[in-house]
């Protein structure tokens, strides 16, 4: 390798090219839940930076091509459509695993968000039915039309230039790869700039978290594994630092899937059985109440399980039928998917596959550490009502938190943590600025692996991740095979100083193979720890095969031991049931 020679400067980082910034509040993530946080921020007084690994915030995040719905409760009148009702169900839900009053915070923000949304620019309008001001539909085993179906396709335009013109500093195609600790309190970042390797030191008196979830876990349906189902650029950052710096992670046994054209990772679930199609198996038969009172209303995850079911009894291929549809329904379903997915219509008209009367065969997704399926409960940093986690001065919001809803979640959350984050920063003193000395050492620590001789590459390392995590882990587990990853993926953490890295880009493919291994590690581990099955498809123990009902259900949080990699786990009773809350008679 040339690098101390090389002519190009995206291969060097010279000592002069490094940039301390000081602000109020740092985010770290240019999602919906980062322009959010910043608008919440400069709300309370406060200033912010924004560092943004994927590109420019008006595009960027798991939504930079568009979105077509958006979970909300509106108040207009219908008696699911409230607060109250919804948290009525919440512990039927989630099996009682999720932290209820988190959750009833964010569903309280959802109306006002709306609102603040529209006045923004975003249209949730109906252009189909101006007699109605807004589409909603039933999805995903909630009790009631929450789902907003829109044409979102400026969405995150809207927000990012909203986010922008608050004063925020952005610093666009920049990955963090470290924070900064002042004892037991962040005091800011280390970050680079992923082209020409520009480094950040970022000093702030409080930070947000909202790096998105962990995708490119397992292999996938197309074998690309930046197909994603969702943004491949969500690898888990901000669930590894928190970890590094102290924070609990909480729920991480509990993994993500979608339903999936055949050969072509994409998200589309919410569209098609919102619109009302069916899944089916090689026979015909439409299967998903065999497994769910709800049909295809169910959970996400509930779809999930019943699909691996239906292929592992032979009864597969699964299709999704929407032949039964309308024809003005199938073109609105067309269109919505254009929106949230747009290359998902071009890739129907190249299969020359007529939703009106042809079958689409389907398959399921790769793993994302995300929840599983369940609304109201993500894997990720634990967070308390304000989105604080358990380190002071460090909060975390959308899906890389405990609780969040998709593009609503990370909405109403990131707003919260905005406002939360700056009100702590202003309380507290600026950080003191780093020595010559701590800025030559982040530096040669950072660039290390643009040094390194070996040939062994962050790809290399990844397929390795993904090959443990698809065949020992996988959406059905066991007490050996689990074991049989968490033995892999540890002797595979000795392997990380010895990848290279050829340039900047290459350096942030490093750090996103680390932080792939860290969250695997956390989801292998947690999912030993939780001796049942819980969550439908999302934690299935093929040697616990039932729900643990004998004991109370409880929150997994996990983190590392104080001066160690170790890691020890907490079982933290929720307090809740799983049944619905009988309905009051009138």
């Amino acid at each position: 390798m040339n690098f101390p020679n090389s002519p190009s400067s995206r291969l060097r980082a010279p000592t002069e090219n490094i940039q301390t910034l000081e602000t109020d509040v740092l985010i770290i993530g240019g999602g919906v839940a980062g322009c959010l946080a910043a608008i919440g921020v400069a709300e309370k007084g406060a200033k912010s930076v924004i560092c943004e690994k994927g590109g420019i915030i008006e595009r960027s995040g798991s939504i930079a091509g568009g979105v077509d719905h958006f979970f909300a409760i509106l108040e207009n009148g219908s008696e699911w459509d409230t607060p109250d009702y919804l948290l009525r169900h919440i512990p039927k839900i989630t099996e009682g695993v999720t932290d209820l009053d988190v959750c009833e915070r964010f569903l309280r923000g959802l109306k006002g968000m709306v609102t603040r949304l529209e006045k923004l620019g975003v249209d949730f309008r109906n252009p189909s039915s101006p007699e109605k001001p807004y589409l909603r539909h039933r999805s995903f085993g909630l009790p009631g039309e929450y789902t907003i179906e829109f044409e979102g396709s400026n969405f995150k335009q809207v927000i990012g230039q909203a986010a922008r013109k608050t004063g925020a500093k952005t610093l666009e195609r920049v990955m963090v790869s470290e924070i900064l600790m002042d004892g037991d309190k962040p005091k800011g970042c280390v970050a680079f700039h992923i082209r020409h390797g520009t480094i950040y030191v970022v000093l702030a008196r409080s930070i947000i978290l909202a790096t998105g979830e962990t995708n490119r876990l397992t292999r996938n349906a197309s074998g690309n594994p930046y197909d994603s189902w969702h943004i491949p650029y969500n690898t888990g950052d901000g669930h590894a630092m928190a970890l590094e710096v102290g924070a609990k992670l909480a729920n991480m046994e509990f993994t993500d899937a979608t339903i999936t054209p055949k050969g072509y990772s994409s998200q589309g679930t919410n569209g098609f059985v919102g619109a009302g199609a069916y899944l089916i198996n090689k026979d015909g038969e439409r299967f998903m109440f065999n497994y769910h009172p709800a049909g295809e209303q169910a959970r996400r995850t509930d779809l999930i399980n019943a699909v691996i079911s239906e292929t592992q009894a032979g009864r597969s291929p699964i299709y999704v039928d929407c032949r039964h549809l309308k024809k003005e329904d199938v073109e609105r379903l067309k269109i919505t998917l254009g929106i949230d997915r747009p290359a998902m219509t071009a890739f129907l008209d190249q299969k020359e596959i007529d939703l009106e009367k042809d079958l689409l065969e389907i398959t399921i997704s790769e793993m994302s550490s995300r929840g599983g399926g369940v609304v109201f409960r993500r894997a990720g940093v634990r967070i308390d009502p304000e989105c604080l986690s358990n380190i002071p001065g460090l909060f975390a919001a959308g899906d890389c938190s405990t609780v969040s809803q998709g593009i609503s979640g990370a909405a109403v959350m990131g707003h919260i943590a905005g406002e939360s984050a700056a009100e702590y920063a202003l309380s507290q003193p600026l950080p003191e600025p780093l020595t010559k000395k701590e800025l030559e050492d982040i530096q040669n620590s950072l660039t290390r692996p643009l040094k390194e001789e070996s040939e062994y590459t962050p790809r290399d390392f990844e397929d390795e991740v993904r090959k443990i995590m698809t065949e020992d882990v996988g959406f059905r587990r066991n007490e050996t095979k689990l074991e049989k990853a968490i033995d892999k993926l540890s002797l595979l953490e000795d392997k990380e100083k010895s990848m290279k890295a050829d340039n900047f880009h290459g350096l942030m493919r490093f750090h996103e193979a680390k932080n792939l291994r860290t969250v695997a590690h956390v989801v292998s581990v947690s999912a030993l720890e939780r001796r049942e099955t819980r969550g439908g498809g999302a934690h299935v123990r093929t040697d616990f095969p039932h729900r643990d009902d004998e004991n109370p259900p409880y929150t997994l949080v996990v983190e590392k031991e104080t001066n160690s990699s170790k890691l020890k786990f907490d079982k933290v009773p929720t307090n809740l049931g799983v049944d619905i809350v009988e309905e009051k008679k009138n």
